[in-house]
């Protein structure tokens, strides 16, 4: 099963010293009133650092602010090694994302569901290398207030199951998220988030992974949050 993540970890649990005073460090650095979303923000690109390589992720817009591409490259490179299109609705929501491998014939496209609240309630995708379709995901979220607490994906190759994830998310009082617990056949990790002192997400962790994150001044298309697996 090739299913290609902008993102794939799969660590055991840590324990994190900031998590625990990760509600009061919120607190004090500001915040956005609740989720991934700061007025006048948008994302401008992450690096994923490992011990295996560097990554960085770019992200591009239409003219209207709707979210256009995103481009992910060996950081130390800039070698473009994969690239995301991304077709937008309307109200800024994802519609579609057409992922494609640069070294190989393989491509994924996503397609999203939304509820009347504008929040994703499924994300379905099919992979295909050389014009033949070699696997399927889906992705199931529950919002609670407005704050997404858990997402399930299935990988299939076929119809066999090749893959379960579950994603869970805890946020601090002032509506933040903090941790995502990520476990997959059994195998748990934790994700720990830190923030600016405008609110945007600073960076994420994990017992190997580092994610930090750029921010720059335009209108953010959608709420970040709806979308992030960490």
């Amino acid at each position: 099963m090739m299913m290609v993540a902008i993102i794939v970890a799969s660590m055991t649990v840590i324990a994190c010293s900031e998590d625990e005073n990760s509600d009061e460090n919120n607190e004090e650095n500001g915040g956005n009133g609740g989720g991934g979303v700061v007025a006048g923000k948008r994302l401008k690109s992450y690096i994923v650092s490992s011990p295996e390589n560097t990554t960085r992720s770019e992200y591009s817009y239409n003219n209207d602010g709707t979210l256009k591409r995103i481009d992910n490259y060996y950081h130390e490179s800039s070698k473009l090694f994969q690239y995301v299109i991304v077709t937008s609705n309307s109200d800024g929501t994802v519609a579609k994302q057409e992922q494609y491998l640069v070294d190989v014939s393989l491509i994924t496209v996503w397609n999203f569901s939304y509820d009347a609240n504008k929040k994703p309630l499924k994300r379905q995708g099919t992979s295909s290398m050389d014009g033949v379709e070699i696997g399927t995901s889906t992705v199931d979220y529950t919002f609670q207030n407005g704050r997404k607490t858990r997402d399930v994906v299935k990988d299939y190759s076929g119809i066999v199951l090749q893959q379960e994830t579950l994603r869970e998310y805890s946020y601090g009082s002032n509506g933040r998220r903090t941790t995502t617990i990520q476990t997959i056949n059994g195998n748990t990790l934790q994700y720990t988030r830190t923030y600016n002192s405008d609110g945007t997400l600073q960076k994420v962790t994990s017992s190997s992974i580092t994610i930090t994150f750029t921010w720059e001044n335009g209108k953010p298309p959608h709420d970040f949050d709806d979308y992030a697996q960490f």
